[in-house]
């Protein structure tokens, strides 16, 4: 009886590291989802920041801004590349 509560215990030990090794936490930051109201008081926010700041200091933050993207997108994959771009191109105008 003994050896196999032991063995009942081991077992179970072995199965609950397993399960714990295949948990992966997230790895993407979960942003609470904004209002309507909120995303337009948030804009005008940034857009009256933008207006506060000086001509150079108002390029520095645009390069700063564009640099931190590209290294984002080229960090993804391609497929992520994809689907990034097709969810975020609904501002850009075509080049042709």
């Amino acid at each position: 009886m003994n050896t196999k509560s032991v063995f009942v215990a081991l077992l179970g030990l072995f199965l609950s590291v397993g399960a714990y090794a295949q948990h992966q936490p997230g790895v993407y930051k979960v942003k609470p989802r904004r209002s309507p109201e909120e995303r337009a008081a948030h804009h005008a926010q940034l857009k009256e920041k933008l207006a506060r700041m000086s001509p150079a200091e108002r390029e520095a933050f645009k390069k700063a801004h564009h640099d931190k993207r590209q290294a984002r997108l080229n960090a993804m994959t391609p497929e992520q590349r994809a689907r990034f771009t097709e969810r975020h191109a609904h501002g850009k105008r075509s080049r042709s």
